[in-house]
C-alpha cells in the first residue's frame, strides 16, 4: 500500500470531500460533506509521518473520551471514528464553522457580558467531564469552537487525563503530558502536577482573560513571548488586571483568584468558578446562564444556586431557569371589579400573558378568567425575573381612580322639564328628593373607592404601583447562599487600628455554622481586590503590621461551593 500523500485527505465511505480545515502538531482536519442524512461534518485525521502506536492510542482515548460527553451541548459531539484506507485513523465531528475561539479574540474583544455567558458554559462542560474523572489539561481559546448558533464547543482531548482527581501525581509520567505554555499553570510548568481540576479551572481562567484582552495573560506586546520567556512570568509575575474599564472588578478579582500561583487558593472546582462568574453576572443585572452538568447518573442537569451539596436540581427544572433576587409577579386569580377599575396591564417588555394580536392595541387591563392566572414565562432573556428585576402593576393617573356610574334621576315628563330642556337649563327648580339619595349614593362609592385606593388595611397609604399585591406574588424556594433567598448581599465589613494590627470585622444577614469567608488584603484597594485569598473560619482577622503601615481589605461569604459578592473595601494604619 502506497502511503498518502502529504496533506491528502482520506477516502472515506459515506463522506465527500470539500474543503481543509486546519492542520494541528499530529493530526489534520477537513470538511467532508455526509451523504446520508445530508449534512457538514468535520473529519479529524492523523498525520501519516511519525505516526506511532503511542499515538494511535491516543487518538482512539481522544474518541472514547469525547463521545463518552459529547451529548453535552457545549462538548464536540463525536460521531464516529474508524480507520481509512490508507491506514489513518479518523474522528467523524459535528462541523463549527471557523474561526475558533483564538482567531476570534484577535480580531475582536469581547463583551463582558459575552465571556461571562461563555465562561459558565464552558466551566459546564469542564465540571461534566470532571464528575466523569476525566481532566481536559489543555484549555485554551484554539480548543474552543463556536457553533452556528455561538455556542461554544470545548474539543481536543487528545491529551486528557483519565481516572484521576485533584491531588494524584505520578512524577514519572510527567514527560507525557504536553502543555500548552501561555494558558498552562505554573505547577503543570514546573513538573509538580501532570494536570488536574484545578489547573483546568486556571487554564479556563487564563482563556477568558484572552477573549477581554486579545492575548494571552503573561505575554508581553512587542516582547519576548517564546515558551521559555513565558514560563518564569507565569510561575512568578502577578496575574495582570485586564485594564478594561467596563470589566467589573469582581471579575477582575475572580480571574485573578482563578490564576493564583497556589492552586489551593484557586477555586476548587469548575463549579464553583461557574457560580461565581454567575455572581458577577447578577451583580451586573445580566441574564442568568444556566449551568449545565451530567450528575452521576450520566444525566444532564441544570445546577442552580439553590442546589444543595449535590449540585443538581432534578426535579424542577424551571426552577433553576428563573432563579432571582427577587420576587415573580403572577397575575392574580380573580380581580374584583373595584381592583379592575385600577389596574392595567403589565409593561410590554415584561408582559406575562398571551400578546395581542398584530396590529391590535394593547389591551387597557389584564383580565384572567376566574381561578386562571396568566401564564407566566421562564426563560425569555428579557424576563425581569431572569435580569434580577421584578415586574410591577404600572397604575397611570388617568386609570388610578375611574368615576363609579351615578344614578340616573327620574324622568320629568311635565312642561317644566321641557322648559328646562329647551332653555338649557336656565329655568331651576327644587331637587326631588330621589335625585338628591342618587346622589348620595353616587358620592359615597366614589368615597369609599379613593379611600381603597389611598389606604391599605393597616392603614398605610399606597403608593401606586410601590409593590405588587401579596396575593399576586410568588416568592421563590430558599437556597444554601450565604444571603438567604437567592439575594447575594455582600458582606459589611470594618477595619480597626491596633497596636502593631489591623483588625477586620464582618457582618451579614443570615450567617450559617458551614460558611467560610475570603478575605484579600493589601496596601491599597485596588491591591486588596487582587490579591490572593486568605481563607478564615470566622468573622473577625487580625494582621500584624509595622506601625504606620496602611492596609485595605474586601471580604466574600462562601457557603457549599458558592461565593457571595464582595464587600466595599476598608482600609486602616496600624498603630
Amino acid at each position: 500500500m502506497k502511503p498518502p500523500r502529504k496533506g491528502a485527505p482520506p477516502k472515506i465511505p459515506g463522506l465527500v470531500f470539500v474543503q481543509p480545515l486546519g492542520s494541528g502538531g499530529y493530526a489534520d482536519v477537513y470538511l467532508y460533506e455526509q451523504q446520508s442524512p445530508r449534512m457538514p461534518v468535520a473529519v479529524k485525521v492523523l498525520k501519516s509521518e511519525g505516526l506511532t502506536d503511542a499515538l494511535r492510542q491516543q487518538f482512539v482515548d481522544e474518541a472514547d473520551t469525547m463521545a463518552q460527553l459529547g451529548d453535552h451541548p457545549y462538548i464536540v459531539q463525536v460521531f464516529r471514528s474508524g480507520t481509512s484506507e490508507d491506514g489513518r485513523p479518523y474522528l467523524v465531528m459535528k462541523y463549527y464553522p471557523p474561526p475558533n475561539l483564538a482567531a476570534r479574540a484577535k480580531q475582536q474583544r469581547f463583551s463582558v457580558e459575552d465571556v461571562l455567558r461563555m465562561g459558565i458554559q464552558l466551566a459546564s462542560a469542564v465540571e461534566t467531564a470532571h464528575r466523569a474523572h476525566i481532566t481536559h489539561r489543555d484549555i485554551k481559546p484554539a480548543n474552543v469552537l463556536i457553533s452556528t448558533y455561538g455556542a461554544p464547543g470545548l474539543t481536543d482531548f487528545g491529551i486528557a487525563g483519565r481516572g484521576r482527581r485533584a491531588g494524584d501525581f505520578e512524577p514519572e509520567n510527567t514527560d507525557d503530558v504536553g502543555v500548552s505554555v501561555p494558558w498552562a499553570p505554573p505547577e503543570v510548568l514546573y513538573g509538580q502536577s501532570n494536570g488536574d481540576e484545578r489547573a483546568d479551572v486556571y487554564s479556563l481562567a487564563a482563556t477568558l482573560w484572552q477573549l477581554l484582552v486579545g492575548r494571552s495573560p503573561f505575554e508581553v506586546p512587542g516582547g519576548d513571548n517564546g515558551a521559555y520567556a513565558l514560563m518564569p512570568r507565569i510561575r512568578s509575575t502577578p496575574v495582570p488586571p485586564t485594564s478594561r474599564q467596563d470589566v467589573p472588578a469582581g471579575l477582575e478579582r475572580l480571574l485573578a483568584q482563578s490564576m493564583a500561583k497556589d492552586p489551593a487558593h484557586r477555586p476548587a472546582s469548575a463549579l464553583e468558578f461557574a457560580r461565581a462568574l454567575q455572581a458577577v453576572e447578577q451583580q451586573q443585572r445580566l441574564a442568568r446562564t444556566p449551568i449545565v452538568v451530567l450528575d452521576e447518573q450520566g444525566h444532564t442537569t441544570l445546577v442552580s444556586q439553590a442546589s444543595g451539596p449535590g449540585g443538581t436540581v432534578a426535579d424542577d427544572e424551571d426552577r433553576t431557569r428563573i432563579k432571582a433576587p427577587q420576587t415573580v409577579v403572577a397575575q392574580p386569580t380573580q380581580t374584583s371589579v373595584d381592583e379592575a377599575t385600577r389596574r392595567r396591564g403589565e409593561d410590554p417588555s415584561v408582559r406575562m400573558a398571551p400578546p395581542p394580536a398584530p396590529g391590535s392595541p394593547p389591551a387597557p387591563a389584564l383580565r384572567p378568567q376566574s381561578g386562571a392566572a396568566a401564564p407566566l414565562r421562564s426563560q425569555a432573556t428579557t424576563d425581569p425575573v431572569v435580569s434580577g428585576r421584578t415586574s410591577r402593576l404600572d397604575v397611570p393617573e388617568e386609570t388610578t381612580v375611574r368615576r363609579a356610574a351615578v344614578p340616573d334621576a327620574p324622568p320629568d315628563h311635565g312642561p317644566a322639564g321641557a322648559d328646562r330642556a329647551a332653555a338649557g337649563g336656565s329655568a331651576r327648580r327644587a331637587t326631588s328628593p330621589a335625585l338628591v339619595w342618587g346622589l348620595a349614593a353616587g358620592l359615597a362609592v366614589l368615597l369609599g373607592l379613593v379611600v381603597f385606593l389611598l389606604l391599605r388595611p393597616d392603614g398605610a397609604p399606597q403608593e401606586p404601583a410601590a409593590q405588587p399585591d401579596p396575593v399576586a406574588t410568588v416568592s421563590m424556594p430558599g437556597d444554601d447562599s450565604a444571603i438567604g433567598d437567592g439575594v447575594f448581599t455582600a458582606p459589611t465589613l470594618e477595619a480597626a487600628s491596633g497596636k502593631g494590627s489591623v483588625t477586620f470585622r464582618w457582618s451579614y444577614p443570615a450567617p450559617s455554622k458551614v460558611d467560610t469567608f475570603r478575605l484579600y488584603v493589601g496596601p491599597t484597594s485596588s491591591d486588596a481586590e487582587r490579591a490572593d485569598p486568605i481563607l478564615v473560619k470566622t468573622t473577625t482577622h487580625t494582621i500584624k503590621a509595622k506601625p504606620g503601615t496602611k492596609l485595605c481589605a474586601v471580604v466574600k461569604v462562601n457557603r457549599n461551593g458558592q461565593g457571595s459578592p464582595v464587600s466595599d473595601p476598608r482600609c486602616e494604619t496600624a498603630q
